[in-house]
């Protein structure tokens, strides 16, 4: 059995790689341990959110799925961020937790050059330290079979070795209902790959009647928000979309908590693992922030046709009883029923310090990893590493240089950056301000930015392309016409009947847009008013949200677009991979070993290194310029 490129895991990472990779023509196999459980949504129901919104646009721009099935699953969405700058806005979207898997299901059965088979990866095998396939044990049997493939992709998001919590109760597992793995951790440690342990958790699931829903906060959904794929001009929800509603936690409850914290997996020592920082359990906030009175929950449905409830904000490894007894605390939970407890999983990951920008094992050459396994969190996160896997993967199977992804292109170039540069100390979560140029860097422009390159890269259909051409034409007739015509001082009786300041000179249109007062009818009304055809401007109200946000940031834009190629100077760089950092005079000892260490390809990765002084910087170019 031969293929191009081999996918270990159907999750979000691993959907995404295995497409990739098919559509770039590879023959491409993709290994699941479970048929069912492909996409399987473990933990919530959302997508999106602060900064995960940001990513999951930018897999869509890169023709991905996970924005497609969102909109064909969504059951809620609501716009988060709009009170505050268009760097931050963005949108958080439930979905179906039956209907996305069925839809991804579908969606890998349809895609040519694309096999899926049902069974476990038990090793890579490799030829002279290169990849060169995996030893696959079917689903049932206890026979293996060698398949072949110079790329393989590995997405085990909690499966290595995993191990599930719920009070005293340990069960080895990667989550409910899925058993652990445990020789591809093997594989790792004999190749020199560095494993941790790291924890997640999830949360009790409640029963939707058994909540007193007149004494929380409704949150209704907002169809305006608009579909999460470029793709649509709409969300195709089965019915009316759903709300969702906030409580909180007060004294009784973290009372309990307190009571029982013996009891918690995680402060009884039973757990090793590190938890995420951004997403702490209950009982951990009721520690790390004991002064705060009240913690937000929200009630989420899970699904259209069932009465799940997730409930987000109390994620915990407490005992069963304990969870519900601290539930019934909350206001609207008085009588809650529990379907499930919550509980905690450690399990295995690799240092991505020991990664490439590609993702590729800088130890074994042909191996990429991405998700969890990496050490972040988050289905976004994992989608978006999976995307770029699968297509350096495909890629390298053939001999082609890597496609990297930068800081200054997207939220997916700053968390890999991130990753294999500065490490993870704990689950990685994507934070907009992790991202210097976010101005640029936009929720609604992840298309303008990352389409081509996706093109490029052979992941874009002609379909999203010609949406993509025919919305880009529309945008530079659009700013061509703001920007060529003007008004002068002597039409200022109009600027002054709107309210607006008298000019002195002449002021092109797309001057007058970057007014805080003005938005584009504004500008239409004044070109009527002095009856100038007006009829270049684009309908489309995605082109003309664009329009007024790039005027009213043209500014600011433009400083960051200075920093930008500043920057890029820097990354254009290349330090030789074998460059001597013991021989460099001059360097401090800890930035001698630390880029001794990490082998940053360019003088940009350098500097984010952290440790690295900029006389470090200064000492480094001016040795690469002598060479």
């Amino acid at each position: 059995m031969q293929y191009d490129l081999i996918v270990i895991g159907a999750g979000q990472a691993g959907i995404e790689a295995a497409l990739a990779g098919a559509k770039m023509g590879r023959r491409t196999l993709c290994v699941t341990l479970r048929l069912d459980r492909i996409g399987h949504l473990p933990c919530n129901c959302s997508i999106g959110g602060p900064a995960k919104g940001h990513i999951a646009r930018e897999v869509d721009a890169l023709g991905g799925q996970m924005g497609v099935t969102t909109d064909h699953t969504l059951t809620h969405i609501r716009r988060v961020g709009t009170g505050k700058g268009p760097a931050v806005q963005t949108f958080r979207a439930h979905v179906c937790k039956t209907l996305y898997p069925q839809f991804m299901r579908e969606t890998l059965s349809q895609q040519p050059n694309l096999d899926v088979l049902e069974g476990s990866a038990e090793w890579v095998l490799t030829d002279g330290g290169r990849v060169a396939g995996i030893r696959f044990k079917a689903a049932g049997t206890e026979q293996t079979t060698d398949i072949f493939a110079p790329a393989v992709v590995m997405t085990t998001g909690t499966f290595l070795n995993g191990l599930c919590h719920e009070g005293k109760n340990q069960t080895v597992a990667a989550r409910e209902g899925d058993q652990a793995t445990f020789g591809l951790s093997k594989f790792l440690a004999e190749s020199g790959i560095r494993l941790r342990r790291f924890k997640t958790g999830t949360t009790p699931r409640i029963r939707l009647s058994s909540i007193d829903r007149s004494v929380t906060e409704a949150l209704e959904s907002e169809p305006e928000a608009g579909a999460v794929s470029f793709m649509h001009r709409h969300a195709f929800p089965q019915r009316e979309l759903l709300a969702c509603w906030q409580t909180h936690t007060n004294e009784a409850t973290h009372q309990v908590l307190r009571d029982n914290l013996s009891e918690s997996a995680m402060f009884s020592g039973q757990i090793q693992g590190v938890g995420p920082r951004y997403c702490p359990s209950v009982e951990d906030k009721i520690v790390r922030f004991a002064d705060k009175t009240s913690h937000p929950i929200f009630l989420e449905q899970e699904e259209w046709h069932t009465e799940s409830v997730y409930v987000q904000g109390f994620s915990t490894s407490m005992p069963a009883h304990v969870q519900l007894e601290a539930m019934r605390t909350v206001r609207g939970l008085e009588n809650v029923e529990m379907l499930r407890p919550g509980y905690a999983v450690e399990y295995d990951m690799a240092d991505p310090l020991q990664l490439e920008p590609s993702l590729m094992s800088r130890l074994v050459p042909g191996l990429f990893l991405a998700g969890q396994l990496n050490g972040t969190s988050g289905y976004e996160e994992a989608a978006g590493q999976g995307l770029v896997a699968g297509i350096n993967a495909a890629r390298c199977a053939v001999g082609e240089e890597p496609l990297i992804f930068s800081r200054d292109n997207s939220f997916i170039g700053v968390m890999i950056d991130d990753l294999v540069t500065k490490g993870v100390e704990d689950p990685y979560r994507m934070l907009t301000a992790r991202a210097e140029h976010r101005l640029v860097l936009r929720n609604d422009n992840a298309d303008q930015r990352l389409t081509p390159i996706g093109r490029m890269a052979g992941v874009v259909c002609d379909r999203r392309w010609a949406r993509f051409s025919e919305k880009m034409d529309a945008m530079r007739t659009s700013m061509a016409w703001l920007q060529e015509n003007t008004i002068t001082a002597a039409q200022n009786d109009v600027l002054e009947s709107m309210g607006s300041s008298r000019l002195t000179n002449r002021e092109s249109y797309f001057g007058l847009l970057r007014r805080p007062e003005f938005r584009l009818e504004d500008i239409e009304h004044i070109a009527d008013a002095l009856d100038v055809d007006h009829s270049a401007i684009s309908d489309d109200q995605e082109v003309r949200e664009q329009l007024e946000l790039n005027a009213a940031y043209d500014g600011y834009i433009e400083v960051q677009l200075r920093h930008i190629e500043r920057n890029q100077k820097l990354d254009g760089m290349a330090i030789p991979p074998d460059f001597d950092w013991v021989g460099l005079r001059g360097l401090s000892y800890e930035s001698r070993e630390k880029l001794g260490r990490l082998q940053p390809r360019t003088v940009g990765q350098a500097t984010r290194i952290s440790g690295v002084r900029p006389s470090d910087v200064a000492l480094l170019i001016g040795h690469l310029k002598g060479r």
